[in-house]
């Protein structure tokens, strides 16, 4: 297979968008600011989720210095953090399966309708 029929797979993108990041394949089928959509939207739900987690462990860790030194001390806060930010959790992974199910379907509809045309 040549390198420009490669380009026109539609299966490619979808897989780009699917297992390495969504707006991946979009940005490889030319499709510019529905990649930049995808991906930045991915991103910034992911640094949300990040800075929740930072925000919400810092605030959980004990004053005591000793008490760090706990070996179940991580696993306390993660169970503790996850009680008290489960609502927050599910809304955040839904939205993320979401936008990558939407990211694949588009690449795969980009990618089928520029095989038409090309």
């Amino acid at each position: 297979m040549t390198r420009k029929a490669a380009g026109r797979d539609p299966w490619r993108p979808v897989l780009l968008s699917g297992l390495v990041f969504p707006g991946l394949g979009q940005w490889t089928s030319g499709h510019r600011w529905r990649a930049l959509a995808f991906g930045g939207s991915s991103v910034a739900l992911l640094v949300a989720v990040v800075q929740r987690v930072m925000r919400e462990t810092q605030r959980l860790m004990p004053e005591d210095p000793a008490a760090i030194l706990d070996p179940a001390l991580p696993f306390q806060l993660v169970a503790q953090l996850h009680r008290d930010n489960a609502s927050f959790f599910f809304w955040a992974t839904l939205w993320i399966v979401v936008i990558w199910l939407a990211s694949m379907a588009d690449a795969w509809i980009g990618g089928r309708s520029s095989r038409r045309l090309g």
